[in-house]
């Protein structure tokens, strides 16, 4: 009987409490894996809470990021080479050039080429599920949370130009393999809550820690975030 009392009152207070939606913006520190540059910029996105208990909840949250930026082909190959084949780029291009050369039996691309700036974007679109827990605080409006889960992050990079370039030089073929990847990622997050006593709202600042997992996935990514709720 007490178990059935239980129940009810714990799917009552959920549905009682209801979903949440919301918004958020911060500042994202990331690394492009597939060139090496930094991909550190602005990220927004949206989530839903579902609240289970009154302190503890799941959130469903959705973020994007893009960046663009310039990289010329004797920084992208000082990368590439020391990833695929181990190859220590030490400054110099005569050097450099030598290599590709003798070694890989490259058709050098002109000298002006391989220094000249190519632009190259990276897109990062991530989905997380999170278990939450508020922490008490009294009758204060304020709550700390901590919470942890799994997401996945859709990665796409590129830097056509340079790219093709690269190919023709490599295979022959002048056609672009791009580098778009799905990489399953563990998520934690600790942040503050502010919701006033009767308010259909809530605002929060959170950090998230989220490591993705996989052949070429990258660093741990550090979010920064300031957002909103609206919900019981």
């Amino acid at each position: 009987m007490r178990k059935t009392v239980f129940t009810v009152l714990f799917i009552a207070t959920a549905v009682l409490a209801g979903p949440g939606v919301g918004g958020r913006v911060g500042y994202t520190t990331s690394d492009d894996p597939f060139t090496g540059m930094s991909a550190d910029g602005p990220i927004f996105g949206g989530q839903l809470a579902f609240p289970l208990m009154p302190v503890l909840g799941i959130e469903i949250s959705g973020t994007y990021t893009s960046t663009e930026s310039d990289i010329s082909m004797e920084s992208y190959l000082a990368n590439y080479l020391s990833d695929e084949y181990g190859y220590e780029y030490n400054g110099n291009i005569d050097d450099l050039r030598n290599y590709l050369e003798n070694e890989l039996e490259w058709t050098l691309p002109a000298e002006a080429d391989m220094l000249k700036d190519y632009r190259a974007t990276y897109h990062n679109l991530g989905l997380a599920a999170i278990l939450r827990a508020d922490i008490p605080m009294g009758s204060s409006p304020f709550k700390p949370y901590v919470g942890g889960g799994g997401g996945v992050h859709f990665v796409v990079s590129d830097a056509d130009a340079m790219l093709g370039m690269l190919q023709q030089q490599a295979t022959g073929d002048p056609a672009i393999d791009p580098y778009d990847h799905v990489f399953p990622s563990a998520e934690g997050v600790i942040g503050m809550s502010f919701k006033p006593a009767g308010m259909p709202a809530s605002l929060f600042g959170e950090i998230r820690l989220s490591k993705p997992f996989g052949d070429d996935a990258g660093e741990a990514i550090v979010s920064y975030f300031g957002g909103a709720n609206l919900g019981f």
